[in-house]
């Protein structure tokens, strides 16, 4: 949704790249912009989706996650919990690429409007999208290393 809504806001040719001098040094034209964010939206969500689809079929033996030996007496809840790790690391791609474009958006907008947001207002943006990637990164081996299989 955000990436609609940040092609809409944005002017035909998007600024991309500033000189020391705070001057545009490098523009791209918007659809260039919706369409590669979009195919890695695209790319992303197959290849999570692939991954997921691929693990179940893996042997215990290819298996090197921390914790994952208590776990492979109980292998189809193994796979239902890297299932939901794969979606969880889609949906961060995915919120991150459309906040980037709606950012870009807010800070090049179509139409002038009397005050136009400025790049170090989203300083945070970074600091918040590594967070995700950690958080996402090491989610796997804490929830396979803390956590028991349910006994069937």
């Amino acid at each position: 949704m955000a990436l609609f809504l940040g092609y809409q806001q944005l002017p035909p040719e998007v600024p991309v790249a500033l000189t020391p001098s705070s001057e545009t040094a490098a523009t791209y034209p918007k659809d260039a912009i919706f369409y590669v964010t979009a195919g890695a939206m695209l790319l992303s969500n197959v290849l999570f989706l692939w991954m997921g689809r691929l693990f179940p079929q893996l042997p215990d033996g290819f298996i090197k996650l921390p914790g994952a030996i208590k776990w492979m007496f109980y292998r189809k809840q193994l796979n239902s919990i890297i299932r939901e790790w794969m979606n969880f690391g889609t949906a961060v791609v995915n919120v991150l690429l459309g906040a980037s474009i709606y950012i870009l958006a807010m800070i090049n907008p179509a139409e002038a409007i009397t005050e136009t947001p400025t790049l170090m207002q989203f300083d945070w943006v970074l600091g918040a999208a590594t967070f995700l990637l950690v958080l996402w990164a090491v989610y796997i081996p804490l929830r396979l290393l803390l956590t028991s299989p349910i006994k069937d």
